[in-house]
């Protein structure tokens, strides 16, 4: 539970206290009417007693014997008779006297009672007045300590406010230091020709001349001969290097995540993020109830890939109905190697173990054919290097680097320097795909993979190449944050299409911008900067709302708006509250996390409102219709292919805000799989969600095992934060956990001059 503070919180101890101080009160004037009339009730009760045994010993006193006729006594009988009387009377004198001694002993010891229980309400009236004055010290001493709170949030925000002013007047004064340089640089090189026109040596020296009917020669700069050029190369190196060196100062000073984590909490402990939104008994409440299905998926994942050993081993996909093998992505034994990292999360170390040594011994890279380029690369690339990053094993890093040394001549070495659709693995030869341009997913989605084999190995070239590919999709972009996802395939990059979606063919290049910054320790704003202009613009154009609060990411295509929303879409809702919980406080958003929490109840409403529970491939949504009727499930999107996007979704929203309503989101997906999906080798992809009873399409994608089932498990465990520090590893969009890289200050500064250096309009 949520605790109140501040100064309602104070309002209502004060109340509190004053309640207690009127019953205090209230039982003190009790106390002494009640010992008042318990003094007159014993002395009432006393003087009863004694009249009654004075007037039972007057009876028998003066009690009449009667004697017999026959026996009248004579004088000396009478005086016998009393004398016997007598001897009566002074028996009973004798017992009244004992008795009046022992009445007196009762009424002593009944006095001392009362003395005593007034002692101890006089003590009591004492220890609440102690009290009182106490609760009342303490109302004040946390009215004090909440107005001091108060006082230092405002000065705290004050200090945010002048720390953001600082910071946009030293980036305002970058730029215009950087455009003063330019500027400078473009006089000099002025200066420089109007010397060399109005100098007659200097046309005999050009061995050209405007008789001889040839141009003088040009460079990217315009009519620059080639030591003006050179002078110009020479500058933009200058501005490169003092570029580097800004960065390398600012990354050194930066604030860190604004994540709230603990670095001296130990494990087994709640997140203190948790805590400040649920009791330990809350959170203790919600793992037991999530026991069940930590188990359960665990059970899960050993029984799909018992079916894939049993009837596809080696193979890259199973048909978990048939039990046959499924479709070819490179005869790369792709299930085994996407599903590493997972069998090492859930502890399944036997399994892991067999797959390490059919990875060691019987993995090849010899298929004769093109293969798809991305989906190599994140599923193998991504898949051996994950494996290398949490088991430190040597053989998955160097079956990594020989997979990425036979794709690595896919990528253009011109502009617009995108990876080709497919590469042949022999050859290393490229081809397009059925696009006539680049998928902006395809060539913005690589890029976590390639630059941890460069960071482990010290190689750049892979990264070289991957960051040269994701700052064309920069360029294409112009002055956006958002982009088409159909790019140009040669010439100068740029966005051939109009259609912005974060679905399919758009996804991931946004969850890369974001990660590739977390990736080298937030040393690379470049990639930062961007993400915060998609993410403002994705805020403005796509974010819509139902009549009934449904909150999604709509599409735009041609300037209009699309509300449709892909299942692939649900990866935002983590995105968000990721880039809220690990970006520097000055670069959040307040609306962040809320519209990441909203986005993830959408996508939970796709599973829910079926009536499998499991979610299509994507839904329509009608802002006008009333709650209810505002999400339509189309005919031709109505199958569920183990997806793994809202258990995403579901997973980071946990991981940050330990609120068991996640888990129990998870847990109902996780029972409608086995309820509906399960078949005789594993788990099937589904036809139709809207049918009680669904046909199964025989397909089980490699991603059900690397992502859906490692999301689910790591909402299920008691805390996932002990399991996978989100603050040590970054997810690829399979998944895969990259070990994030702290950069040397050298080689921050050869990023950061790459970076500069990519921008400048002379190359």
């Amino acid at each position: 539970m949520r605790s109140h503070s501040g100064v309602n919180g104070s309002k209502v101890r004060r109340a509190r206290s004053r309640d207690f101080d009127g019953a205090a009160g209230d039982g003190r004037r009790s106390g002494a009417v009640a010992s008042s009339l318990l003094s007159v009730r014993s002395a009432v009760c006393s003087l009863l007693l004694v009249l009654i045994i004075c007037g039972w010993q007057f009876l028998l006193l003066t009690r009449q014997v009667e004697v017999p006729d026959a026996q009248v006594p004579g004088q000396g009988n009478v005086n016998e008779a009393v004398w016997h009387y007598l001897g009566l009377h002074e028996a009973n004198l004798t017992a009244q006297a004992f008795q009046h001694r022992d009445l007196a002993r009762v009424v002593t010891a009944l006095s001392n009672d009362v003395r005593q229980l007034r002692e101890d309400m006089l003590a009591f009236e004492g220890r609440l007045r102690s009290v009182a004055k106490t609760e009342e010290a303490i109302a004040h001493t946390e009215k004090v300590i909440e107005g001091l709170k108060d006082k230092q949030n405002e000065e705290m925000q004050e200090l945010h406010r002048v720390e953001d002013a600082l910071n946009q007047l030293a980036k305002h004064g970058k730029e215009l230091e950087d455009e003063l340089a330019l500027g400078r640089h473009r006089m000099d090189l002025r200066s420089t020709e109007l010397e060399k026109i109005s100098n007659p040596n200097d046309l005999e020296d050009g061995g050209d001349t405007a008789e001889d009917g040839a141009s003088t020669p040009t460079s990217p700069a315009g009519n620059a001969n080639p030591e003006a050029l050179a002078r110009e190369k020479a500058e933009l190196q200058r501005q490169a290097e003092a570029h580097a060196e800004r960065i390398a100062m600012e990354s050194a000073r930066e604030p860190g995540d604004s994540s709230g984590r603990s670095t001296d909490r130990k494990r087994g402990e709640w997140p203190a993020a948790w805590l400040q939104r649920f009791s330990a008994a809350e959170l203790e409440a919600s793992a037991q109830e999530a026991e069940k299905w930590r188990a359960g998926s665990k059970d899960m994942f050993v029984y799909a890939w018992n079916g894939y050993k049993r009837r596809a081993w080696g193979a890259d996909e199973l048909k978990p109905v048939s039990g046959q093998r499924g479709r070819t992505w490179g005869n790369v034994g792709l299930q085994i190697l996407d599903a590493l990292d997972t069998m090492w999360i859930m502890d399944l170390h036997e399994v892991f173990d067999e797959a390490a040594q059919w990875v060691e011994k019987d993995l090849r890279f010899d298929f004769q054919g093109m293969v798809s380029f991305f989906e190599l690369t994140i599923r193998a690339v991504g898949g051996l290097a994950a494996a290398h990053a949490l088991s430190g094993r040597s053989i998955f890093l160097k079956r990594a680097r020989e997979l990425a040394d036979k794709m690595m001549p896919a990528f253009q070495s011109q502009e617009p320097f995108f990876p080709a659709a497919r590469v042949h693995l022999k050859t290393g030869q490229g081809a397009g795909g059925w696009f006539k341009g680049t998928l902006l997913a395809e060539a913005g989605s690589v890029q976590l993979e390639f630059r941890y084999l460069s960071q482990v190995t010290g190689d750049p070239k892979y990264q070289r190449a991957a960051d040269r590919a994701m700052r064309s999709v920069i360029k294409a972009s112009g002055d956006h944050g958002l982009v088409g996802w159909g790019l140009s395939k040669t010439g100068p990059p740029r966005a051939i299409n109009t259609h912005i979606t974060f679905g399919a063919m758009g996804d991931s290049y946004y969850e890369y911008l974001l990660k590739m910054y977390l990736q080298t320790s937030r040393t690379e704003p470049e990639w930062k900067d961007q993400w915060l202009k998609a993410m403002d613009e994705m805020q403005q154009r796509l974010i819509k709302k139902t009549r009934s609060g449904l909150v999604y990411i709509a599409e735009e295509n041609k300037g209009k708006t699309r509300h449709k929303m892909d299942h692939l879409a649900c990866f935002v809702g983590g995105m968000l509250v990721l880039g809220a919980r690990e970006l520097p406080a000055r670069d959040v958003r307040p609306e962040w996390e809320s519209v990441g929490a909203n986005i993830t109840e959408t996508c939970y409403q796709m599973y829910h409102r079926q009536p499998t529970h499991l979610a299509p491939e994507c839904v329509a949504l009608d802002p006008g219709q009333a709650p209810g009727h505002d999400m339509v499930v189309w005919n031709n999107a109505a199958h569920y292919l183990l997806r793994p996007e809202a258990a995403e979704a579901i997973f980071y929203m946990f991981y940050y805000t330990g609120d068991p309503k996640y888990r129990r989101m998870a847990g109902e997906i996780y029972e409608a799989i086995e309820r509906h999906a399960k078949v005789t080798h594993g788990y099937s992809a589904v036809k139709d969600v809207r049918s009680a009873r669904p046909q199964l399409r025989d397909e089980m994608e490699t991603f059900f095992l690397a992502e859906t089932m490692k999301y689910l498990y790591l909402t299920f465990v008691r805390n996932p934060q002990d399991v996978l520090d989100l603050g040590e590893f970054v997810l690829t969009t399979e998944a895969h956990p990259m070990r994030i890289h702290r950069p040397s200050r050298a080689q921050t500064k050869a990023q950061a001059k790459d970076a500069f250096l990519a921008r400048a309009p002379v190359q």
